[in-house]
C-alpha cells in the first residue's frame, strides 16, 4: 500500500534467486532500498497480463513473475493446500458523488492470485529464517487440523447430492472439493467450499517454544511452518 512508483522506500526484503520451474535456489533477507517502477493496481496489472501484445520491460516483468507464481501455486495445490470460498463484495460508486451506488462480488484474477503466491513464500520464507535464529520465541502462525467430526455438516451438505468427501487428509480434501460439482448447478461447487471454510479451526499466532514442531503446521496452506 505504501509503494508509490518511482519513490524510494526503505524496506526489508526476501530475496530468492530460482530456477524457471520455481525452485528456489537461494534465499536472502536484507534491508533494502527499493524503487518501484510502477504502482499498478490489480486491474491495471491484469489487463497487461491479458494482452499478448504488452512487450514491453513492466509487462515482461510482471508475466514473469505470474509464469512463476502458477508454478509455485501449482506446488502448493500438490501439497493439499486447499482452495476455500470467502466470497468478497465491492461497492460501486457514483463519479459524481463517490458514493455507494450499487454492490457486486468481486472478482479475484491471475495478478490477485500473483501477488498471494509471493506473499505466501515470503512468511514461509521468513518462518524459517526465523525460527533457526530464535528456535524457542518466534512467532509463527499455525492453523491446526480439524478434527473428522467438525466436516459432519459438510460431509451429510454433499452426500445429500449424491456427492462424497474424504477428510483424511487436506491433500484428499482438496481432490474431493474439486469434484464437487453439479451439471446445472454452477455456483454448487463455490457454496460447498464456504461450507469448508466454516468447518475449518481458528489460525493462530504462537511462539515457537509453546508448542511441538509437529504442531507448526498450516493445515490450509499445506505447509509445515508459516508466519
Amino acid at each position: 500500500c505504501s509503494l508509490k512508483s518511482n519513490v524510494d522506500r526503505l524496506a526489508f526484503s526476501v530475496m530468492w534467486e530460482m530456477t524457471k520451474e520455481g525452485e528456489i535456489v537461494d534465499t536472502k533477507f536484507r534491508k533494502t532500498i527499493i524503487r518501484s517502477k510502477a504502482a499498478f493496481a490489480y486491474g491495471d496489472a491484469q489487463k497487461i497480463l491479458d494482452d499478448p501484445n504488452a512487450k514491453d520491460e513492466k509487462a515482461l516483468g510482471l508475466k514473469g513473475l505470474n509464469s512463476l507464481a502458477k508454478k509455485l501455486r501449482k506446488k502448493r495445490m500438490d501439497a493439499g493446500a486447499l482452495t476455500l470460498a470467502s466470497p468478497q463484495i465491492k461497492f460501486v460508486l457514483n463519479e459524481d458523488t463517490q458514493k455507494p451506488q450499487d454492490a457486486e462480488m468481486y472478482q479475484l484474477k491471475e495478478a490477485n492470485a500473483m501477488v498471494e503466491e509471493f506473499m505466501l513464500l515470503a512468511n514461509i520464507s521468513v518462518a524459517k529464517k526465523i525460527l533457526k535464529h530464535f528456535p524457542s520465541f518466534s512467532v509463527l502462525r499455525r492453523h491446526p487440523r480439524p478434527s473428522e467430526s467438525q466436516f459432519d455438516m459438510l460431509v451429510r451438505a454433499a452426500k445429500i447430492k449424491g456427492l462424497e468427501i474424504d477428510v483424511s487428509s487436506s491433500k484428499k480434501l482438496a481432490e474431493s472439493l474439486d469434484r464437487c460439482i453439479i451439471k446445472g448447478f454452477p455456483y454448487f461447487n463455490t457454496l460447498i467450499r464456504v461450507l469448508a471454510t466454516r468447518c475449518m479451526t481458528q489460525a493462530i499466532y504462537f511462539s515457537s517454544g509453546s508448542v511441538p514442531p509437529e504442531e507448526y503446521q498450516h493445515y490450509g496452506l499445506a505447509t509445515p511452518i508459516y508466519t
